[in-house]
């Protein structure tokens, strides 16, 4: 019987960022996953933005979780030898001269931090935008497809990773301990993305999964250096002329698939805005594990105490989870409250 510290059920942003983390604070793990299941982490952008443009509020906790994001991020790159955050503004286009005038508003007071309050035309490299746009500093993204390899090439160097369908039915709980098949844990931690709808010992959480389809564009000449947002994204790869364009939602289907439907709205999106020829590299699918509340859920069962949750990081997960993955680790080893907007009790009140 192999005996480790931790089991983590899942390997998307949210598993790999909290197993760096518990090796960090030098506890074993295994980290149990099948890529296979859920393809949401790895056709993610990963693109950090401390704004919401829809109210033109600041992002929930933004100012705190940016430098951890930063710090976690730049210790994976010495890690893994590789880049891995890269750091770049978004150009937010401007619909009318009510949002310019909020815009320059938001500027010089609550957002000062964040954005920049001059007004931009439409010239150089944004000539073809036709709108104005205001700049979004402190964005940018990292690369996830390379995040998630290089994590799981990592643990798999380490004896941490199994290539496998977490079995429910397997589990054995016993007062100090966890039993799966022949591991023995501490603590067993589910990671599972919108998967964890599934998951019989978690019943009482309440996610609102929405799938989202993102497609890659080749594009020689389109010039822009900068995430353009307008109601979607256009989001430049390190591959050059490469660009990722997203995303769409969707409630009902929570299926990897991908749709016709999502591809042609995108492409009317790109249409709208991009003047000139281009061509769909690929298309991809995932669905985002969203709690009702819109924030991340973690702590441990109600009942069986060594048996946690760490999920919910929706479409910000690359912000979100360093983060929270301290947090968690410190309510785990240091004993401190975790914070109720995030706590998985408030599901069980």
């Amino acid at each position: 019987m192999d005996k480790t510290d931790f089991i983590i059920v899942g390997q998307g942003l949210a598993g790999s960022i909290l197993a760096l983390e518990l090796l960090k604070q030098n506890k074993s793990v295994l980290v149990i996953d099948k890529p296979e299941m859920s393809q949401c982490s790895r056709v993610a952008a990963g693109i950090y933005n401390p704004i919401v443009f829809k109210r033109l509020t600041q992002s929930w906790m933004a100012d705190k979780i940016i430098p951890t994001m930063f710090e976690f991020f730049e210790a994976a790159e010495k890690l893994f030898n590789t880049k891995l955050i890269h750091q770049t503004k978004i150009a937010r286009v401007l619909g009318s001269e009510q949002e310019e005038i909020l815009w320059k508003k938001k500027s010089i007071n609550e957002l000062s931090d964040f954005i920049d309050g001059e007004i931009h035309p439409s010239e150089n490299e944004y000539e073809f935008l036709n709108s104005h746009y205001g700049f979004v500093n402190q964005a940018g993204f990292v690369d996830v497809t390379s995040f998630l390899t290089r994590t799981r090439n990592y643990l798999e160097q380490h004896n941490s990773f199994l290539n496998n369908t977490f079995a429910y039915k397997d589990v054995i709980v016993s007062e100090n301990e966890i039993r799966y098949k022949n591991f023995t844990c501490d603590k067993l931690i589910f990671c599972e993305g919108h998967l964890a709808t599934q998951n019989p010992f978690f019943k009482e959480l309440k996610f609102k999964p929405a799938k989202g389809e993102v497609l890659t564009i080749y594009c020689e000449e389109l010039k822009a250096t900068s995430i353009i947002n307008k109601d979607f994204f256009i989001l430049p790869l390190p591959e050059k002329h490469h660009f990722k364009v997203g995303a769409t939602y969707n409630w009902l289907d929570f299926t990897d698939n991908l749709t016709d439907k999502a591809k042609q709205m995108l492409v009317e999106k790109i249409d709208s805005v991009i003047p000139f020829p281009y061509k769909i590299i690929k298309q991809q699918a995932g669905v985002r594990p969203s709690t009702i509340d819109r924030r991340p859920v973690m702590g441990f069962h109600a009942i069986n105490k060594n048996m946690g949750v760490f999920n919910g990081f929706g479409t910000k997960a690359v912000m979100l989870a360093p983060y929270f993955s301290k947090h968690f680790c410190n309510f785990i080893f240091l004993n401190q409250e975790l914070f109720l907007d995030v706590d998985v009790k408030r599901f069980y009140a």
